[in-house]
C-alpha cells in the first residue's frame, strides 16, 4: 500500500471510529435514561399500596418495567456490537500506521556505497 492510499486510509478509519465512539456515548445516554426510568418505576410500584393486587395500574406498571428491560437489553446488543466494530477499526488502524511507517522508512532509506 502506498504511502498516500495508507494516509487517505488512515483518516477514513480515524472517522468511522469517531462516529462508533459518538454513537457508544449516545446509547450509554440513553441507557441511564432507562435504568433511570424504570428505577423510578420500580420504587413507584413497591410503594404500591395504593394498588390493589391485580389492578390496572400494576399490570400497567409492569408492562412498562418489562419493555424498560428489554430495551436496556437492545442497547447492550448494540453497545457490544458497537464495541466490537471498534476492536476492528483499532487493528485495521494499527497494520494501517504500520505500512505507513514502512513506506516512510523505504522513501527515506538511502543506500550508499
Amino acid at each position: 500500500m502506498g504511502l498516500f492510499l495508507g494516509l487517505v486510509t488512515r483518516r477514513m478509519l480515524k472517522i468511522k471510529k469517531s462516529n462508533y465512539v459518538w454513537q457508544m456515548h449516545l446509547i450509554t445516554k440513553a441507557k441511564a435514561a432507562a435504568s433511570s426510568a424504570a428505577n423510578n418505576l420500580m420504587q413507584i410500584g413497591s410503594a404500591g399500596n395504593d394498588y390493589a393486587a391485580g389492578s390496572a395500574l400494576e399490570k400497567k406498571l409492569q408492562q412498562r418495567q418489562y419493555k424498560l428491560k428489554i430495551l436496556e437489553e437492545k442497547l447492550d446488543l448494540q453497545k457490544a456490537e458497537i464495541q466490537t466494530k471498534l476492536d476492528e477499526i483499532n487493528t485495521e488502524l494499527q497494520s494501517v500506521e504500520s505500512m505507513i511507517n514502512s513506506a516512510i522508512k523505504s522513501s527515506f532509506s538511502y543506500n550508499v556505497g
